[in-house]
This record gives structure tokens, sequence and C-alpha cells, in this order.
């Protein structure tokens, strides 16, 4: 069962970072996000290049036979990753301080960016000082960010196809949503896995 849905994760976030490179390279064209390539296009190319290329290779990072198999791939793909975080971060955040989606979503994608940053850097600086286990938890905690680009077009999907809803009325509930649940998710396993070995014990 967790192959069938590290499989699926990973099916999807591949999909989507094809789908960014495809507005940076392929000329697939939205309506909402085309004011950003025309006014910051190096913020918006940083966004859309490097956050599908963390998207794509960071799923990978939790094969433990990678880990074991190919130590030094680890290393050089978690650096790449990391680089790749901090600078589609830094296009987000530059795009999320002009957005157009209004206030709410500005804070959204703020927080996102700044999230992400604290995470990944939390996660570098903890393999840095050989903490693995923290590293490990500050690693998911940075995925589980970086996959909000998959959530984000998740729920868009469902409102404006099923629900029929407008974006602009979902758009600002959306740049929380995407996100939020999916830290909240990972500290609530955290939470579950410090409390088995006490069941356990009793």
């Amino acid at each position: 069962m967790k192959k069938i849905l590290w499989g699926l994760m990973t099916l999807l976030a591949i999909g989507v970072a094809f789908y960014g490179w495809g507005m940076v390279f392929g000329g697939i064209e939205s309506d909402f996000i085309a004011h950003h390539f025309a006014e910051r296009p190096l913020a918006t190319f940083l966004h859309f290049f490097f956050g599908p290329l963390a998207l794509a290779i960071g799923g990978f990072q939790f094969l433990a036979s990678v880990r074991a198999r190919w130590p030094i791939l680890h290393r050089w793909v978690g650096r790449i990753y990391v680089i790749s975080c901090l600078l589609s971060g830094t296009g987000g955040f530059l795009m999320a301080l002009t957005s157009t989606a209004g206030p709410v979503a500005q804070i959204g994608f703020l927080g996102l960016a700044i999230a992400w940053f604290w995470t990944t850097i939390a996660a570098y600086r903890a393999i840095r000082a050989q903490r693995v286990p923290a590293h490990k938890d500050w690693m998911i905690r940075s995925f589980a960010l970086t996959y909000g680009a998959v959530t984000l077009r998740i729920y868009l999907g469902v409102t404006m196809g099923p629900m029929g809803l407008d974006f602009m009325e979902v758009y600002p509930i959306i740049a929380w949503a995407a996100w939020v649940p999916n830290l909240l998710f990972v500290e609530w396993l955290f939470i579950r896995r410090r409390r088995r070995p006490a069941a356990v014990a009793v």
C-alpha cells in the first residue's frame, strides 16, 4: 500500500512539474499568471522552473533503497532539491508581493514561501550537523510544502470543475488550503509516531 501511495504521489508530482515547465518552455498559457511573466520575468522563471524541479525529484529522496545503494546520489539530488526550493521560493515570494488575487491570497502565498524557506534550510542545517532524524522530519515538512503545487491544482480542478465555482472566489482560499493542510497532516503523522512506542509499552 505504501508503494502504491508513493507511486501515485510521485506520478502526480512529475505531471505537475511538466505542466510548470510547459508554462516556461512549452507555450502553455494562463491568463491569470500572464502578467507575472510580463512584469517580473526573472522571478516567474525562477518559480516555474526550479519549483517543478524540486517537485519532480523530491519524492525519490524518500526511497530507503536509493539512500542505501547510492548515498552520493542522494546527497547530490538533495543539494539540487534545496537550491531549487530556495530559488523557486524567492521567485514565489516576489510574485506574491504583487499578486492580483487580493490580500488574502497574497498573505497565503507569502506564508508558503516563508515556511518553504524555513523548513528547507532547517533540513539542510540538520544534515550538516549530522542530525539525521531531524533532517528527515524537516525534509518531509519541506516536501509537503513543495507538494502544495499539486494540491493547489487538485483543489482548482474540483472547485472550478464539478463545483462550478468562480476562480477569483476560490483562489484566495486555495492559496491557504494548498499547503496548510499538508503541513498539518505531516505534523499529525509525527505526533502519531511519537505516541506509538508509548502505546506499545503500556
